[in-house]
């Protein structure tokens, strides 16, 4: 599976012109150490949902952790995870760790938190859940994030922000707002307040944002 993941990710990358070098579990980018990159994959328990990994090393202190589910078992749940990298997180990471910005796939504007000016890569909203599940984003949903992001006590760094949402379909909802890989009670906070559509099929959606220093 490692090779599965390996050339798929090479692949990925060179479409966007970045080259990438095997070394090991690691992909490196061509002519530096930083950013490397691995995905490990983890097989679903009694033919349930697989999980990948993927780890993105921007330095000697700091990686991007991010996981992915994949639907289906062995190469097949594999490849769905990858899928959803791709779908989700990939253009952002592109664009704050390797600096190859597509304005296609991405929302891209300045923003101020506390003393620093950052510039923000948003990625799309990722739907996964039943075929007629709701797809309208309410026009606060990032917006209340992005108020919690202007108050946080951020470094002059990059940052990263991963948010998900669940509609269970019982009238419960399951929320999860990450900041630099550990959960952050105000972004959970924000986007526990936005007024996400109800539906009785269960479905979810994903959002990955990257703050790059501004020079």
């Amino acid at each position: 599976m490692d090779r599965l993941i390996q050339n798929h990710l090479i692949d990925l990358f060179a479409e966007h012109e970045v080259g990438l070098e095997p070394d090991e579990d690691w992909l490196l980018t061509e002519g530096d150490d930083f950013p490397a990159l691995r995905g490990i994959w983890h097989e679903g328990k009694d033919g349930g949902m697989g999980r990948l990994d993927i780890d993105i090393v921007l330095d000697e202190e700091r990686t991007i952790e991010e996981s992915f589910g994949g639907i289906g078992t062995g190469k097949a749940g594999c490849r769905d995870a990858l899928d959803s990298f791709a779908r989700n997180d990939f253009y952002v990471v592109l664009a704050a760790c390797w600096h190859l910005v597509d304005k296609r796939k991405l929302a891209v504007h300045e923003l101020t938190a506390g003393a620093h000016r950052f510039t923000v890569y948003v990625g799309d909203f990722t739907l996964r859940g039943e075929q007629d599940a709701p797809v309208q984003i309410p026009e606060d949903g990032l917006s209340a994030l992005e108020a919690a992001i202007a108050t946080a006590p951020l470094t002059n760094d990059v940052h990263w922000i991963r948010m998900f949402y669940g509609n269970v379909g019982d009238g419960k909802s399951q929320v999860e707002v990450l900041l630099d890989n550990e959960p952050w009670a105000a972004g959970h906070k924000a986007i526990a307040s936005v007024e996400w559509p109800r539906h009785e099929a269960y479905y979810s959606l994903r959002n990955f944002i990257a703050l790059v220093p501004v020079d």
